[in-house]
């Protein structure tokens, strides 16, 4: 079980009953990772999300005729790998660790399960969840504006 006191610094969870962490932390194994450690890889399914209690994570994308592209980073405090809570199938992302990290790894059917038994805590789980996707989305359209300005004003570097 992840120590309470761990998830406290979680601002995924903050603000969450304290019933709701409690179970949450119930649910939860701990991993701890090195540096270099893929997590899940784009186009593979994966049955868990997890959340960083502490270091970094990178997304990255399969970008044809590119390779790898680093496209984001997960910090510390952050959900990771939300696509199972929607259901969606294969992740998106690949996800490797940038540095020495302690997850805390939750199966994603366990947690729908509470979120379907519970109503209020399943709305609480997609609104933070949705939140999450927003700014990822708005990371990565940002990201995609500065590079295609790069592109336009630096043509003879891309």
């Amino acid at each position: 079980m992840i120590l309470l006191d761990e998830l406290a610094d979680v601002e995924f969870l903050r603000g969450l009953s304290p019933e709701y962490v409690r179970r949450i932390a119930q649910a939860a194994q701990l991993e701890e990772c090195l540096a270099g450690t893929v997590l899940f890889r784009e186009g593979q399914g994966c049955p868990f999300v997890y959340l960083v209690l502490r270091g970094s994570v990178m997304l990255e994308v399969n970008a044809p005729a590119q390779g790898t592209v680093p496209v984001q980073t997960v910090e510390a405090g952050e959900l990771l790998g939300w696509s199972p809570l929607f259901r969606l199938g294969p992740m998106t992302v690949t996800a490797c660790t940038r540095t020495r990290c302690r997850l805390a790894v939750l199966d994603a059917a366990r947690l729908l399960a509470m979120a379907e038994h519970e109503p209020r805590f399943g709305m609480e789980l997609l609104r933070r969840t949705a939140t999450v996707v927003a700014r990822r989305l708005r990371a990565a359209r940002l990201a995609g504006a500065e590079n295609l300005r790069e592109a336009v004003l630096h043509p003879e570097s891309h």
